[in-house]
Order: structure tokens, then sequence, then C-alpha cells
């Protein structure tokens, strides 16, 4: 009689463990989830922030856009500096939002509003001879390729013509 107790105790323990553990499983899938949901958002929020820091540039230096704007217009070594700086600045920006899209880290939606970014940035006559003399090497060629797909073949943005004429 003895054993049959001890078996009994033991189906019973084993089906208590295997509930545990599977409480358990969904109780880590749930944190796991959670964790990725915190990391997502945080990578969104560095992005964004990285965007409010290149505004306030923009908005102090505003003879940088006219220089993106009218390419005819003389640029001294000065603002060459400034307006080189700049862009790497902002495509360094677009290069973390693309590693971050490819690890699935950002989804698709912000990542193609970062290439909307890269399009306007580099749609312009002098940012495109800027990209092409000193730009793209300051990145690895797995993003240069990524920015030249952007833009090779697109007529010049008409934001910046736009911007002009307004």
């Amino acid at each position: 009689m003895r054993d049959i107790d001890w078996n009994k105790w033991s189906s019973i323990a084993e089906i208590v463990s295997s509930v545990a553990i599977l409480v358990t499983l969904v109780y880590l899938a749930i944190q796991t989830q959670q964790n990725t949901d915190a990391i997502n958002a945080q990578s969104r929020q560095s992005l964004f922030d990285g965007g409010q820091e290149e505004l306030p540039v923009w908005i102090q230096y505003p003879e940088l856009s006219m220089l993106i704007i009218d390419s005819s217009q003389e640029i001294t070594l000065e603002q060459k500096i400034q307006l080189d700086a700049l862009l790497v600045l902002a495509l360094g920006r677009r290069e973390y939002a693309w590693r971050e899209y490819q690890t699935g880290v950002l989804d698709e939606d912000s990542w193609i509003e970062e290439k909307r970014i890269i399009a306007l940035l580099l749609g312009s006559e002098r940012t495109r001879e800027w990209w092409y003399a000193v730009g793209k090497m300051n990145y690895g060629d797995e993003f240069v390729d990524i920015v030249e797909s952007i833009f090779e073949g697109q007529p010049l943005d008409p934001y910046w013509q736009g911007l002009e004429n307004w």
C-alpha cells in the first residue's frame, strides 16, 4: 500500500512541476516581450532626441540652409567645415537608425521616415557634391550603398526649391 501512495505523490509532484514550468515559461515570455518593447521605445526616443539636437543647429546657422538651396552661392572654407559637420552629424544619426532597423529594433515605418530625411539632406546639388567628395568617407560601405540607393537616379528634392520660393 505504501508503494501506491508514493506513486500517487510522485505523479502529483510531476503534474505540479509541469504546471510550474509552464507558468514560468509564460511569465518569461511576457517579460521578454516587455523588455523588447522597452528597448524599442528607448531606441525611438534616442532617435527623436538626436533629431531635436539637430534642429537648433539649423536654426542657429540658417546660412547653411541657404548654401544648400543655392549652389551657385560662393561657400567659404569655414562654411564648408560647418556644413560638413552638420551633415556628418545628421547622417550619422541616420546610420544609427539604419543599424537599429537592421537588428529589428527600429520598425519599418520609422526607417522609412529616416530614409526620407536622408533623401532631403542629400537632395540638393551642393549636398550631393559634398556626399561624393567627402561625405561618404565617414561611413561604412553598407550604409554608403543604402544611402546611394535612396537618392541615386532621383531628382533633386523639391523641398529646397519650395523653401526658396515660399
